[in-house]
Formats: structure tokens, sequence, C-alpha cells
């Protein structure tokens, strides 16, 4: 049995929308300048969407329509369950002028008015794994149905994070970019110059379906999810293990579980946060792994474009990777201009690439030591 994504819904940084969004990524569109109002920080771009108290619930209730849009199927029945994740509750909380409702206070509310605007009846969960929550919303769908709880489910995660108190914090555990760069330029992936990311906003949901129940009135899947797995790196809070082995055991048994061989993925999506630490790390899993940077597939990571969106990091990220296959066009990585030489991998730079993608891996780290990854294959939606 495979699990297809038939349905996706963005709202980034880059756009209000997937198609938006994912035409200023491949572009180098210029950002709205509302986005980088914020010194450290990019925004998301201003809708005049208004059915929801905070912003978190904003952005779930208009990426989840979108994604149900995109998949023409409307749940009507129990057999439809959500996973939504967040790294937090709302941060309007600090904003004393701020009245909030007390169903909104808690990190499952985004959940909670997803599944009620839309009459989900079946299983809802909201997971919390930091930086990772995104991917590991959308493996905990899956799971849903391979398990036979669900035949769809919304999955995905959302994020609202620009706060005073957030980027002081991570100022001072010491992950932000330099102060004196532009965010459009401060996150800067797997360069020799690196020193941290940029806060992101924004969301992303997908519409699962077990894909035995898809049929010529269901447009074509995106991608077919053949494998993921979460590990943990208990090595510290933030700090990650610079010999990499907790990553190298998990994309060895992510390949291993599928039966899958290096030289057949044509593409990696990473994390790339644009830490020293971060990007060593994966580095060095990929090249254990896929080998001589001549014989790796593709890598990209998108944060120096939109930022690190935490929880919904891994959701959005996974969207990209599953518009490559779509399209066939893989975005560079934002900002890398000089590769570091101790990260050797196979980036792509500067221009968007033209390069067919039947499988893919995302991978998505989180603070406190959480590691997911997974396998998509493509599927037969065509390009717009």
């Amino acid at each position: 049995m495979s699990v297809a994504i038939i349905g996706i819904g963005l709202w980034t940084p880059l756009g209000l929308d997937r198609e938006s969004s994912w035409q200023s990524l491949l572009n180098h569109s210029p950002l709205d300048p509302a986005v980088t109002s914020i010194a450290g920080a990019l925004s998301l771009p201003e809708d005049d969407f208004t059915l929801a108290d905070t912003l978190p619930e904003r952005i779930a209730l208009r990426t989840a329509r979108e994604a149900i849009e995109d998949s023409g199927l409307q749940p009507n029945s129990e057999r439809w369950g959500a996973v939504i994740g967040t790294s937090k509750g709302p941060l309007d909380l600090y904003n004393l002028e701020n009245e909030i409702a007390f169903p909104s206070l808690w990190p499952s509310a985004p959940l909670s008015r997803v599944v009620n605007e839309f009459s989900i009846e079946g299983p809802a969960l909201c997971p919390v794994a930091a930086c990772a929550t995104g991917l590991d919303a959308v493996l905990r769908g899956v799971h849903l149905i391979e398990q036979g709880d669900c035949d769809y489910v919304i999955a995905g995660s959302v994020d609202a994070s620009i706060n005073p108190y957030v980027l002081h914090s991570y100022r001072r555990l010491g992950v932000l970019a330099r102060k004196d760069l532009p965010a459009t330029s401060a996150c800067r992936p797997f360069d020799e110059e690196r020193s941290g990311f940029v806060l992101g906003s924004g969301g992303a949901m997908f519409v699962l379906a077990r894909e035995e129940l898809l049929d010529q009135s269901t447009p074509a899947p995106y991608g077919y999810w053949e494998r993921g797995i979460r590990y943990n790196d208990a090595i510290g809070l933030t700090q990650l293990d610079p010999e990499a082995n907790g990553l190298i055991r998990l994309l060895g048994d992510l390949l291993k579980q599928t039966g899958r061989k290096p030289e057949e993925i044509d593409l990696l999506n990473l994390h790339g946060t644009g830490t020293r630490a971060n990007d060593l790390c994966e580095a060095t899993a990929v090249s254990c792994i896929f080998g001589e940077i001549s014989q790796q597939p593709w890598s990209t990571a998108s944060k120096g474009a939109h930022g690190h969106a935490l929880g919904a990091a891994g959701g959005i990220e996974l969207a990209w990777l599953l518009l490559s296959m779509r399209d066939g066009l893989i975005p560079p990585i934002r900002n890398l201009e000089n590769l570091d030489s101790d990260c050797k991998i196979r980036p792509v730079q500067r221009e968007t690439i033209e390069q067919p993608v039947e499988l893919g891996v995302k991978l998505s780290l989180g603070f406190g030591g959480h590691l997911t990854a997974c396998l998509i294959r493509r599927g037969k939606r065509s390009s717009i």
C-alpha cells in the first residue's frame, strides 16, 4: 500500500499561496517590503483573511483550504484525519493589549480550527518536535493511513515565532545570522562565511490519501511516500554530534528500509540552517552515505530565501521537494557564494537548474535532538 500526496497549501514569506511562493523561490523575486520590515526576520506577506484570532490559526486555515482545493476532494466522513503541528502556542499572548480566546492559547489551536472548519471526525494529532515538527507531522499522517485508521489525512504545520523574546533568545544562543546583513542575504547555508539563520514564518499543509482509493476524478499525485524515519541525537539541547553518527544512521537506514541505493536518489532537500554546526553535520552525513561529490545527488536548501520557519520549516521544504518533482526544476541554495571546503556536498548554486527528480530525500533536524527524514517517489502531477 502506498500513501499519495495529492494536495499542497503554502503561505510563506515568498508568497501568499503555493504557486506564488514557488515561483519566487525559483526566480529570486523581490520580496514585499512588509516582509523585510523586522530586523533579523522575514515575515509573511499580508492577506485579508480574518476568520481566526491568532496568526498560527490563520495560517492553518488558509493553507489547509488551499491543499484541500488542490486535492479535488472534500472531507466528508470519519475516515478523514488531521495531523497539524507547531513549535509553540501563540506569541500574541506576550502582547498585553491582545485579548486571546481561551481555545486559542494552546499549541493545538491551529489543529482545532482546521478540524472544526472542515468537519473532520477521524483522529486529530498535534505533534511538537521543534524544527522537525513539519516533517514529523506528515510522517504521523502517513502512519494513520498505513495502520488503517484513516483513508485521507490533512497533515502539516504552522509557525509564527517572529517576536522580540524569540529573537533575543536565539541571539543569545548564537544561532542567528550577523546583525549587519540584510535579512534577505544574512542566512548563507553551507557558505564558508555563514553565521546563522534569520527567523521566518509560515505554514504548509498536505492532503495525504490511500493510493488505491484514487480514481480518474482525482488529480494525479505530486508524489508517493516511500518511507519516513525519526531518530534522536542525544547530544544536548542545541548541540549536534560533530561526527554526525545519528544522521548517518538515519540516512543509511532510510535507504536500507526502502531497498534504494544511494545512486538512485536524484535530490536531497537539506535542513540547511546556515549555522556552523548544522551545515557541517549534514554535509558529513551526506558525504558518508552518498560518497564523493561527483557521485552525489544534487543538494538544495531554502532557508536563505525565506528564513527559518522553525516548526513549519520541514513542511514548507517538503513542498519544495514535491514541486521540484512536478516541474523538473531545482532551486538554488540562496546566498551560497563560496562553498565551505569542509561541506562536501553537491549544491545547486546561484541559478535554478532543470533536472528530472524521480526520487528525493527530505531531512529535518530540531533542537533537542529530533532527526526526521523521508524518501519520496515522483507522482504524475503535471506542471501548471
